[in-house]
């Protein structure tokens, strides 16, 4: 017994004196840095599972074939960041006419702006690793149209750039870009394609596209 009442005593001693009220506040004070270390933590955790798709993307459009079975054709490869795009194409050639027709993709490539309410700004259209293995290109011509057309040579909503060699360029022309491009609008990547004299069907060209935008 006396040694159980030693032992209260001292423990009396403990919380009356100074450290003893200075340990519940040290306790309170562990407890909310592990509660906070905790609440960060996992915040971290969600943060950083979440990956958000840009407002403007490159989309594949209605004249991209999945694989070329058929040609002329065309396939459209998108970047994971949506602003890059690699388009690889056939020619409609022709023995007997000179200069050769020309194979026309009217949607083969669109820029949306998937914003619900926010406009964005197209800056510039570039295009860059021209290959011509088979010597096939005779001449592109890439356009940048705010609106569909089937007559993109003609238009006056298109911006150009004309491709004669595996040198790349920027779109410019009819004042198009810099361009705003509306929440929820889309514009369109045309291509006009004319086929290297000595050119076959399964002869391709392939380029990219990449587009600029704010």
């Amino acid at each position: 017994m006396n040694e159980n009442h030693r032992i209260r005593k001292r423990l009396r001693s403990i919380f009356t004196s100074r450290l003893g009220k200075l340990i519940p506040i040290l306790v309170i004070v562990g407890l909310i840095a592990a509660a906070s270390s905790t609440v960060f933590t996992l915040y971290y955790g969600n943060a950083t599972a979440t990956v958000k798709t840009p407002d403007v993307t490159l989309v594949a459009g209605s004249d991209a074939s999945g694989s070329c079975t058929e040609f002329p054709c065309a396939t459209v490869a998108i970047a994971t960041t949506y602003d890059f795009a690699t388009i690889n194409l056939s020619f409609f050639p022709s023995v007997t006419n000179t200069p050769q027709p020309a194979t026309y993709y009217t949607n083969l490539l669109q820029v949306h702006n998937g914003a619900a309410t926010l406009s964005h700004t197209i800056n510039s259209i570039t295009i860059s690793g021209i290959t011509d293995t088979f010597s096939s290109l005779g001449s592109i011509y890439v356009y940048y149209c705010t609106a569909q057309t089937n007559t993109p040579a003609s238009s006056t909503s298109c911006a150009s750039f004309d491709i004669t060699s595996t040198t790349g360029g920027s779109l410019t022309g009819n004042s198009i870009l810099p361009q705003t491009l509306a929440a929820g609008a889309t514009a369109y990547i045309e291509v006009v394609a004319n086929a290297a004299a000595g050119a076959t069907a399964a002869h391709t060209t392939s380029f990219a596209v990449a587009i600029s935008w704010v």
